[in-house]
């Protein structure tokens, strides 16, 4: 990729704080407000700052929408296409860290676990050990497999597992949300909250991977 000036770069060295890098008047979070010039950092900001939204568990979906639509038209690579090196980059860099951090806010599940990470308690890729919770679901899930392995007439018992495990799931995510709500209102980062939070988290998880075991045994 094309690299800026080293004058460029002094240039923008000499800006005030909170000043365009190309033009000096006061710039966004995303892009200047006076030449609509993307501006640098963005991919070291929080996914909620990313957007402008107050750092909290819940989050209004239109809302979200309507923030994410606007920032994407700000920082869009297509937008600056024919402008100089410095710009064209940004741009990439603003609008990757735009897309990332609506991916992870509209999705409840995704959020959780982002929430964690900002706090320092991230989820984890292994979740192996059985939620106490799910144990019962656990079992007749596997032993709805272990017969439909040997015998393939058993594959409706499978089917209504499936069925359970869904229902199940999202039962657990619409929990979580309401959960969010209260969580939000009283203190989100609080221990108890998130252990609470990873807890529930742990058995979506452990849930969504016993999903996925059921569509391969059905080949969906």
């Amino acid at each position: 990729m094309e690299e800026w000036t080293s004058s460029e770069a002094r240039t923008s060295d000499a800006r005030p704080e909170g000043a365009c890098w190309r033009c000096g008047a006061p710039a966004g979070v995303l892009a200047c407000v006076a030449c609509g010039a993307p501006q640098a950092g963005v991919a070291d900001l929080d996914r909620f700052a990313v957007l402008g939204l107050p750092r909290r568990l819940t989050v209004d979906r239109d809302d979200l929408e309507q923030r994410y639509l606007a920032a994407s038209r700000a920082v869009h690579p297509d937008r600056h296409q024919t402008a100089d090196a410095r710009t064209r980059s940004l741009s990439l860099a603003a609008s990757a860290a735009v897309n990332q951090a609506y991916r992870t806010l509209r999705d409840a599940v995704a959020r959780g676990r982002y929430w964690l990470e900002l706090h320092g308690v991230p989820l984890g890729k292994d979740n192996k050990r059985v939620p106490p919770a799910l144990a019962e679901l656990v079992f007749e899930t596997q032993e709805a497999l272990d017969d439909f392995r040997t015998d393939s007439r058993s594959r409706d018992s499978v089917a209504a597992t499936h069925g359970a495990l869904d229902g199940r799931l999202q039962g657990l995510t619409d929990d979580l949300v309401a959960r969010y709500r209260a969580w939000d209102a009283a203190d989100p980062a609080a221990p108890s909250v998130l252990d609470e939070l990873k807890t529930r988290l742990s058995e979506i998880a452990y849930l969504d991977t016993l999903v996925q075991d059921v569509d391969e045994a059905l080949g969906i």
